[in-house]
């Protein structure tokens, strides 16, 4: 499960930094979890797009992601499940769930992560709101950047 989450947070990422202008060097990420209750590959993701903007790593936009779930699982044939925004570890064990990220401020899918079954019907629904989670997660760490970015540029001038 880790080496499949190591190539996923990778893959995520190649297509998004700039790896053209370090032509001989590796770029390393080094992500401890410090605790778990649910949506692991999420934080992970987004924790590697806080590190890699820290470290000064030009990149085409941000990385984000959360995962969203099913009210009711596979076998209940329920018409009325409603679509759940970051789950925790007790509901990721019950329920349906999946891990999207998303690119930017848009609606481009990097990262779509689903180990459980879910009914065709509500799996759009599931996406949807992910993809909006992601959206509403992207103007939290823009937030958190900029406000880091100017902390660190007042310092510097006085």
């Amino acid at each position: 499960r880790t080496s499949q989450m190591q190539m996923t947070i990778a893959n995520a990422f190649s297509e998004t930094l700039f790896t053209h202008l370090y032509p001989h060097s590796t770029i390393l990420v080094t992500l401890h979890v410090l605790s778990q209750d649910g949506s692991l590959l999420a934080a992970c993701l987004n924790a590697a797009t806080l590190a890699l903007i820290d470290a000064g790593i030009p990149m085409t936009d941000y990385v984000v992601a959360c995962t969203s779930g099913s009210t009711s699982s596979y076998s209940s044939n329920e018409e009325a499940a409603d679509p759940l925004l970051d789950l925790n570890g007790l509901e990721e064990q019950e329920l349906p769930f999946l891990s999207v990220g998303t690119l930017g401020a848009g609606e481009k899918v990097s990262v779509l992560v689903m180990e459980s079954r879910v009914q065709a019907n509500r799996l759009e629904g599931m996406l949807a709101v992910g993809v909006d989670g992601c959206k509403q997660v992207r103007e939290i760490l823009d937030q958190v950047v900029r406000t880091h970015g100017k902390r660190t540029l007042d310092s510097v001038v006085t």
